[in-house]
């Protein structure tokens, strides 16, 4: 199956994960490549800026909703993952690659979707059944929000995870039908031809659903 084009917008979020080479768990403690995906994630929107909406580290991958004001995903995960790598790599003494091939994305283009995603998210923890709610579990970006613990950079918490009701919501389970969407959308394209003048030129569509 062919690669996929990538689509550079700054008009929708992105999901993205990344895993390990073979699904394996990192040479170090998570401790420590928490530390350094903050590192990282400083690193590269000090060169190529974007807005972080929510980012979840596990044993053997992570996940991002990120948005690209100046339309650089590609730029900008180059530059994270190589900065982690290197520093996982110098740390572990590991000789290999750490990630096993590129960064798998999917756009969101809806409201509705962006909820899902969120949850999808932070529910990673509690679906490996390592903490029973998102906000207890100290590798995200949520735990940081909701107990004030120090992120290298400004999230957009456009949900308001402040109050009861709002959490209670977050730590909903996801219905399987939207699990298996999402898995699904990270390995799609959304891409067409039209034709514009003297020649075919490749376009990319996004809308919205209504609220």
């Amino acid at each position: 199956m062919s690669r996929r084009k990538l689509v550079r917008t700054n008009l929708y979020p992105y999901h993205i994960t990344t895993r390990t080479n073979n699904k394996e768990w990192f040479d170090i403690p998570l401790d420590d490549v928490w530390r350094m995906s903050l590192h990282s994630l400083k690193h590269a929107n000090n060169v190529y800026k974007v807005d972080i909406i929510a980012f979840v580290l596990m044993q053997n991958h992570y996940h991002l909703i990120i948005k690209t004001p100046e339309s650089n995903i590609d730029l900008f995960m180059y530059e994270f993952n190589k900065r982690l790598s290197l520093l996982i790599r110098t740390k572990s003494k590991r000789i290999n690659s750490v990630f096993g091939g590129r960064y798998k994305w999917s756009l969101i283009r809806s409201q509705t979707y962006l909820y899902n995603c969120y949850r999808y998210v932070y529910q990673n923890p509690v679906r490996a059944g390592i903490t029973k709610r998102c906000e207890n579990y100290p590798y995200s970006s949520l735990h940081c929000l909701i107990f004030k613990k120090k992120f290298p950079l400004p999230l957009i918490d456009s949900f308001g995870f402040k109050d009861e009701y709002a959490l209670s919501w977050l730590n909903m389970n996801i219905k399987e039908n939207e699990l298996f969407a999402i898995r699904n959308s990270l390995n799609r394209a959304e891409v067409r031809v039209i034709k514009t003048s003297s020649k075919d030129k490749i376009k990319t569509y996004f809308k919205f659903d209504a609220p």
